[in-house]
């Protein structure tokens, strides 16, 4: 079994440091974990000292949790280091993920968000199969006290119990996991529920390994078979891009006619050799090797620019987490194991479960508040040390400090993207399910004397925070009808599937309301060959609005960039060297000027983004950008003047 499990974990850093894919690996362990709680559980069912639920899962924590959080504390290390700060807000994030065992919900829910994109890797990402593992566990614990309960009271064989519950587990989770990873993958890849029927196979396997004796030849054959279809696994199928789904069942077998191939006295198959002293003394450490290979190869590519490790880099990477993992094992986890061992007092694991998570939760705690703190210190030197747009539209301005602290500042950055007070409601409401999640508006619009609604996509999104200002100054509300990837060009093609249904009904839900303006980015700049234009189908969108006779601003696009502006900015000596000429990125002339008629109030704020034909990425101590293409919140709220004075005279 260790060297099943070195083989396994040599699979995941190999494949992870060198060839950049997913090998299957992660599945082997899933399935393991669960052979051997099973396994600890059915020989102990209906014998003289009976499983204690509660403290056998404290003890399983009380396993894993030490050699975890020093990863995590080291991974916090890392981050204050070597990783710029846009990435600590979500470490911070992860960390508290991965410390609850919830990682894997956080991913799935950011493997569909799309604002969730980064360009620097996680290195808390592989913490996702450790929770996955750690929901598991406490639903097996769950689900084997209740076969305990039902053998000694019934006197059933254990055998029987625990393969008909986990049997109906398998059944109903694989068929849940294929339906799910066509539906959506992303996700999928990340859901417990989806993964939920390898670690029954794991149980399963307990219950019917006593019972299958195949003779050696078999034996043989199955173990190489196995050994053979795990090595080339994520070589012939795409295990990131497929899993978990019926594919995943191909690892899980494998490691099942490993262990089948090994049960029985030593034959001509693989059993021999990963019983062989090398590969045992890797096993020992397969946890720990899990820990820190990732972190340590994200961190390389981070220090070093690096898309890829190398075969040189690769190499350092794979012998540095060697190390650290051997360090691991016998610095935490083999003294923590000892202690339990020399101590069989119950309170051991409860102190060590409370010492481990003691030791992550005051680090990041300490971390966060003393950033917020920072923030806080700097928002109320903010009106007179970061203008933004100020400075350009006011010259009786006074210059602003020049050492000031730039906003928006790393760690606020998620909180860049634009959103409302609260779901729509009353009449605002959206009836078509396609639009439920994507409706929000100021608390004040049921009771506002005139509604604005922002409609499209992201960059719609953002332009809402120029809005917001004047909404309260003006004592209107304000709706945005907003689906990432998708504007308001009918015809163009969208970032989400969805987008055609969306935008058709999120016309249909405008008409309904009947706003007294509607607004929409109608135009779209791109960097590179592309030149800015109009959206396909905004005529068509206009018309439709038109008819309805409701009024539009439409807002030309700001720029989008080759690279990522606010990271150019934060990194770079003097902002002025991640400025590019407005030609890179704008046409000369507005493509929107021919869509100049009634009912349509054009808004070109080029010249307050891209100051004297240069799109720089600083103004007023402000960073103009989020990302490579998106408005901060903060500088498109110092806009909000500027987009006063093009408002149409029915909004004056």
């Amino acid at each position: 079994m260790d060297g099943l499990r070195a083989v396994a974990i040599l699979l995941v850093v190999t494949y992870h440091v060198w060839i950049g894919r997913v090998s299957g690996g992660v599945d082997v362990f899933l399935m393991l974990s669960a052979f051997f709680l099973t396994r600890g559980f059915v020989r102990r069912m209906d014998g003289p000292t009976p499983v204690r639920p509660v403290a056998h899962l404290i003890g399983i924590f009380r396993r894993l949790l030490p050699a975890a959080a020093v990863t995590l504390v080291g991974v916090l290390a890392l981050a204050w280091t070597f990783f710029p700060p846009v990435t600590w807000r979500a470490i911070w994030e992860q960390t508290w993920a991965s410390l609850l065992y919830v990682q894997n919900a956080l991913l799935a829910a950011d493997a569909v968000d799309y604002y969730a994109r980064t360009e620097v890797p996680s290195p808390l990402q592989h913490f996702w199969s450790m929770s996955v593992q750690g929901q598991a566990f406490v639903l097996w614990v769950v689900l084997l006290a209740g076969c305990q309960v039902v053998v000694r009271r019934f006197g059933v064989s254990p055998d029987r119990v625990v393969g008909l519950v986990f049997g109906a587990v398998f059944a109903l989770s694989l068929a849940f996991s294929i339906v799910r990873t066509a539906a959506e993958q992303q996700s999928a890849y990340f859901d417990t529920g989806a993964r939920l029927w390898e670690f029954a196979a794991g149980s399963l396997l307990v219950v019917v390994l006593p019972h299958v004796r195949p003779g050696p030849v078999v034996r043989a054959l199955l173990g190489w078979a196995g050994l053979f279809g795990l090595l080339v696994l994520g070589l012939v199928v795409d295990v990131q891009g497929g899993f978990p789904g019926f594919l995943a069942l191909w690892p899980v077998l494998c490691a099942a006619a490993i262990v089948v191939s090994g049960s029985g006295v030593a034959s001509g198959g693989p059993a021999r050799l990963l019983a062989s002293r090398p590969l045992r003394f890797l096993g020992r450490d397969a946890y720990a090797l899990y820990l820190v290979h990732w972190p340590i190869l994200v961190t390389f590519l981070v220090v070093t620019g690096r898309e890829g490790a190398g075969i040189v880099g690769g190499t350092l990477v794979i012998v540095l987490s060697l190390a650290l993992a051997r360090a691991l094992t016998a610095a935490v986890d083999t003294p923590v194991r000892e202690w339990r061992r020399s101590d069989p007092s119950r309170l051991v694991p409860i102190a060590v479960v409370v010492v481990a998570t003691a030791v992550v939760v005051l680090p990041v705690t300490a971390w966060q508040v003393s950033s917020e703190l920072e923030a806080r210190a700097v928002a109320a030197r903010a009106a007179l040390a970061n203008p933004g747009a100020a400075v350009l539209h006011d010259p009786t301005l006074p210059e602003p400090p020049a050492d000031a602290v730039l906003l928006p500042m790393p760690a606020a950055l998620e909180e860049e993207w634009m959103q409302l007070d609260r779901p729509c409601t009353g009449d605002r409401a959206p009836t078509a399910e396609i639009l439920i999640g994507t409706c929000n508006e100021t608390t004040h619009t049921a009771r506002a004397g005139r509604t604005i609604v922002v409609v499209g996509d992201s960059h719609s999104q953002q332009i809402t925070a120029a809005l917001v200002p004047l909404a309260e100054q003006n004592g209107w509300g304000v709706v945005m009808l907003v689906k990432g990837g998708c504007s308001m060009g009918l015809d163009e093609p969208g970032m989400d599937p969805t987008c055609d249904a969306w935008r058709e009904a999120a016309v249909d839900h405008v008409e309904r309301m009947r706003p007294d303006a509607v607004v929409t980015v109608v135009t779209r700049s791109d960097h590179g060959e592309s030149d800015e234009a109009l959206r396909p189908g905004i005529d068509r969108f206009l018309d439709r609005m038109g008819d309805a006779g409701i009024e539009v601003l439409g807002i030309r696009d700001n720029p989008r960039f080759g690279f990522d502006m606010y990271s150019c900015v934060a990194e770079a000596s003097d902002p002025l060297e991640c400025a590019v000429p407005r030609a890179g990125s704008l046409a000369d002339d507005n493509p929107a000027v021919v869509l100049d008629r009634a009912g349509v109030q054009l808004v070109d704020l080029t010249p307050w983004i891209c100051p004297d034909d240069v799109c720089v990425g600083v103004v007023g101590n402000v960073v103009l950008y989020r990302d490579d293409n998106h408005l901060s919140r903060t500088y498109a709220a110092t806009l909000a003047p500027l987009l006063a004075e093009q408002l149409p005279p029915s909004l004056g």
